[in-house]
């Protein structure tokens, strides 16, 4: 897939939407790895697979392909996320209830980068997802779903340790990083039922328009979240590690991976 610039005629007004939103809570940046297998064939013809390493500039490269910014693949870009912040563009999105968590790239050539936003039609688009239910309930006021986690499509169950100014939560997960912007809400349950496929199927159609790159990890997830002495300043961590499918230019490819989080910002700023 070749770069251009970006193809939503009003990526400006997503950037404007973005500025506009709510002040970032706990940001930290959230790193990607694992490995891809490919399907290949050896000298007699006989199927064999591949194994490709991946990392975080590997993720990036995907973002700069998905969005346009060639400058997402310069160093030191790094790939930032709020699970605490309301998304405010996903608000005019299917989603029922608040969206929680935003992405973005930054680094001194393009600044900000959002990786969502609203289009010249006033549609929801997203080029990254997280979607897990987060049970600790003294967290982010007592509003509980991180990105597009729905009932019935993502893991409800949470093994909750908390005590001591510090809580963990231990279930599962799904990160989603994708090019075709319209491709979100990877665990929709409600597609299958009326003649199209489950959201699922989207994650490696590589034969759609935009769809060249998608990485899906789906798994076992640790959330972790601690205050100071005084209350005022929260610190969170997320382990996810697990195995998905997906496309890399145009290949069918199986992932396992992990991903890494960790931020710091002012508690109970909503």
């Amino acid at each position: 897939m070749r770069l251009t610039k970006p193809i939503l005629g009003a990526t400006l007004l997503g950037v404007a939407m973005f500025a506009a939103s709510s002040a970032l809570a706990v940001p930290g940046v959230l790193t990607v790895s694992g490995t891809a297998l490919t399907q290949s064939t050896n000298t007699k013809g006989d199927y064999v697979s591949k194994k490709h390493n991946f990392t975080q500039k590997d993720v990036l490269f995907l973002l700069a392909q998905a969005t346009g910014y060639a400058s997402i693949t310069n160093s030191p870009t790094k790939l930032y996320y709020d699970p605490d912040t309301i998304n405010t563009n996903a608000l005019d999105s299917i989603q029922a209830y608040d969206f929680y968590g935003v992405f973005y790239c930054s680094n001194s050539v393009d600044g900000r980068i959002p990786l969502d936003g609203i289009d010249g039609s006033g549609d929801y688009y997203s080029y990254i997802e997280f979607d897990y239910y987060n049970g600790l309930l003294w967290d982010i006021d007592d509003v509980n779903v991180e990105g597009f986690w729905q009932p019935g499509a993502v893991e409800y169950n949470t093994i909750l340790a908390e005590g001591n100014n510090k809580g963990t939560g231990y279930g599962n997960g799904i990160l989603y990083i994708h090019s075709d912007p319209y491709y979100y809400n990877l665990p929709n349950n409600y597609a299958g039922g009326d003649g199209y496929p489950p959201h699922y199927y989207y994650a490696n159609d590589y034969f759609g328009l935009y769809q060249d790159y998608a990485i899906v990890i789906h798994g076992a997830l640790q959330f972790g979240a601690s205050l100071n002495s005084s209350g005022t300043t929260e610190k969170e961590a997320i382990k996810l590690s697990g195995s998905g499918d997906g496309v890399w230019d145009d290949n069918t490819i199986v992932v396992n991976g992990k991903v890494k989080f960790n931020g710091t910002g002012p508690e109970d700023l909503f």
